[in-house]
């Protein structure tokens, strides 16, 4: 389907209102917009009279989509055979807790101070690619790359210290 960039200006902040109201994340929104204009565009031309109904019509799909993918996956986490946590945790599991920190500590203070800082927001602070991105001045690629090269470091150490004698 041919539209032009009017089409996307009239009915983008629409489509865009209407998915935050039911999801309430604005990066889900944001991509049920450009997803809901990718699947317009796929129609014949001429084939839509009401372009602003169907773009709702595809939105709401979308988010219908998104929601049960939300479900699935959060069903799937609790059915992954974790097992029911104990009221309290034994020492013995305490103290491998806190080992384990102290070597993830040593890991991450091994790290380049930008790649360390960049995995902290984007892991342990939830921050998105971009809020990094705006936050450390640089672009949300060089974000994805720090945080897949700490991610690699993370796994070679904690690897190195488990195949370690006398562990």
């Amino acid at each position: 389907m041919n539209f032009d960039e009017s089409v996307y200006r009239l009915c983008r902040r629409e489509v865009y209102r209407f998915a935050y109201r039911h999801l309430g994340d604005h990066s889900a929104s944001e991509d049920i917009v450009q997803d809901s204009f990718v699947r317009l565009a796929q129609y014949r031309t001429g084939t839509i009279a009401n372009m602003g109904g169907m773009l709702r019509t595809i939105a709401r799909n979308l988010i219908v989509d998104h929601a049960r993918f939300r479900t699935r996956r959060s069903e799937d986490a609790l059915a992954g055979g974790m097992d029911a946590p104990a009221e309290y945790p034994s020492q013995e599991q305490i103290m491998l807790h806190r080992e384990r920190m102290e070597q993830v500590s040593e890991i991450l203070a091994q790290m380049p101070a930008q790649r360390r800082e960049v995995f902290i927001m984007r892991r342990l602070h939830g921050m998105s690619a971009k809020e990094v991105a705006a936050a450390l001045a640089i672009s949300p690629a060089a974000v994805d790359t720090h945080v897949a090269r700490a991610v690699l470091a993370l796994h070679k150490g904690m690897a190195t210290l488990d195949e370690a004698p006398g562990q």
